[in-house]
């Protein structure tokens, strides 16, 4: 096996691709069994092993890893039967996989049900199943340009992989088939339908039934204190720190995309860092307070302030970038699911009922710890170097070695914008094209935040809070956490450009930012 960085929070167990599925389990169990303190994720793929953690030095994680005793599991799993309807609008890549595999429709139809399929691994999205057992005929390369909306539902292939979206998001596997099955139900235990390990056949059909209705997570948690939405924003929901521990059955950690942003707001209010607050993006929102509290906005920088009963006010402006964060003292209460109150939005659960917040909804507010007293003065480091560009320090990538001299050199020299159809799970680059040295279809494994991948496009995209787990794309890079924050505040055409770093300074910066946070709580207990 090979040990790798995953960007500066995560390592990377790499083996040869034919690996068993049994060998790359029990490394699975083994990892399992003594977690030290700050490992959150060990996630599985095809022929590797992530281990995500919160230290901010990895170097006795290695050593932990290092040291654990492997043994295969012995094979586990149960078979599923997956209903398909082919083709027409439900499968509209079927007529161009015929095509490039040179058989007619019917034949791709029964080669990819006749087959046997093993669940390798899930992510991606919640309860995305990567499966093994593709027929060789079937092996088609992804689509060059991933589609920005793929129906929940829709059954896909690419590279010598099959799987299947839970949900509507981006992607670009080729689809062939739509099923009505249900995959995820986080009120479930485990919340995936399908495990790594097990068996499923497709089976055709002649009609699609669509899945249930989307789960509810509302419950009445009204107390004296609460806040109504009067307008909603561009885009607020409720975030926390994320769930971490879920990642194995393709569950985002999710959580704020400028996270000390967030935890600075909490603290300026006396909440926990990790309590539940409204991530306002592109334009904020105008809110009624039932209940006197304290409030603080923060990006870069923010403050608290008093609000009264009944006081209507308005957080339409957002103070630094694109996205900003609304604290209130208590924290707002809603239902946990999974260990966290964060909204994942693609999937639609956790934070308010799995959505955006909209005009009349009301939201809970808990009790208050101890709030800092208002003043002249406020908390963080404004931007005042008013630069014309952001600069994203990297270290190199799983896959940089894949990429050509040239595009190695195009990553490090030239300017990128970002384009308009970033989201929370990744800021999208334009520019430059980076090409690979051949041409090639790589075996899917684990993603981190600031893992930048290259569709075969060659227009990177940067991952960020609202990430898949794992991806098929190769990596040229991993920006590192502290400069993560700058690209969830970055607005829409903002230049960027890459600068390498070591892992042992990415790990440095980020005992600064923590150091920071410490020296902030000190002197807010101070007030």
């Amino acid at each position: 096996m090979i040990l790798k960085p995953l960007g500066d929070s995560a390592w990377l167990i790499e083996f040869p691709d034919e690996i068993p599925p049994d060998r790359v389990m029990g490394w699975v169990d083994a990892l399992e069994k003594d977690r030290p303190a700050g490992v959150l994720d060990v996630v599985p793929s095809f022929a590797s092993v992530a281990v995500h953690f919160s230290a901010t030095d990895g170097f006795e994680i290695r050593k932990w890893i290092e040291s654990v005793k492997v043994t295969d599991r012995p094979p586990t799993g149960k078979e599923h039967a997956i209903p398909v309807v082919y083709g027409r609008e439900f499968g509209p890549d079927l007529d161009e996989v015929a095509k490039v595999a040179g058989m007619s429709t019917d034949e791709v139809i029964a080669r990819h049900s006749g087959a046997i399929y093993t669940v390798r691994a899930l992510g991606f999205s919640p309860g995305f199943p990567y499966l093994s057992g593709l027929p060789e005929r079937l092996r088609i390369p992804r689509r060059g340009t991933p589609r920005l909306a793929v129906p929940a539902g829709s059954v896909a292939v690419a590279g010598g992989q099959a799987g299947i979206y839970p949900f509507t998001s981006p992607g670009g596997w080729q689809v062939l088939g739509r099923t009505g099955l249900s995959l995820f139900d986080p009120s479930h235990d485990p919340p995936s339908l399908l495990l790594p390990g097990d068996r499923v056949r497709f089976v055709p059909a002649d009609e699609w039934e669509p899945a249930p209705e989307k789960f509810s997570t509302m419950e009445d948690l009204m107390g004296s204190t609460w806040i109504e939405v009067i307008e909603p924003g561009g885009l607020t929901s409720v975030q926390d720190l994320g769930r971490p521990g879920y990642q194995s059955s393709g569950v985002s950690p999710g959580g704020a995309a400028d996270r000390h942003a967030l935890r600075m707001a909490n603290l300026l209010v006396g909440n926990d860092q990790g309590a539940a607050a409204l991530e306002l993006t592109i334009r904020g929102l105008v809110l009624r307070f039932h209940g006197s509290t304290t409030v603080a906005l923060t990006g870069m920088t923010g403050r608290p302030r008093m609000v009264a009963d009944g006081e209507i006010v308005d957080f339409s402006n957002l103070p630094d970038g694109v996205r900003a964060y609304l604290s209130v003292a208590g924290g707002i209460v809603v239902k946990s699911v999974l260990g966290s109150s964060s909204t994942d939005l693609r999937a639609g659960f956790g934070g308010h009922d799995g959505r955006a917040l909209k005009s009349g909804d009301r939201l809970a507010i808990g009790n208050p710890g101890c709030v800092p007293g208002p003043g002249d003065w406020h908390a963080g480091r404004a931007d005042k170097s008013k630069a014309q560009d952001i600069e994203l320090r990297f270290i190199p990538g799983v896959q940089e070695c894949w990429f050509s001299e040239e595009a190695r050199r195009r990553f490090r020299e030239k300017i990128y914008q970002l384009a308009p159809n970033s989201d929370r799970m990744g800021a999208r680059m334009s520019g430059a094209k980076l090409e690979l040295e051949v041409p090639r279809e790589m075996v899917s494994q684990p993603v981190a935040c600031g893992s930048v991948q290259v569709p075969p496009d060659g227009q990177p995209i940067v991952l960020l809070a609202g990430r898949q787990t794992i991806g098929g794309y190769p990596q040229i890079g991993h920006v590192i956490s502290v400069d993560l924050p700058k690209l969830a505040r970055a607005w829409p055409g903002t230049p960027v450009h890459f600068r390498e770093v070591s892992l042992d300074e990415a790990w440095e910066l980020r005992q600064r930012a923590e150091l920071d946070l410490k020296w902030l709580r000190t002197g807010l207990n101070l007030l």
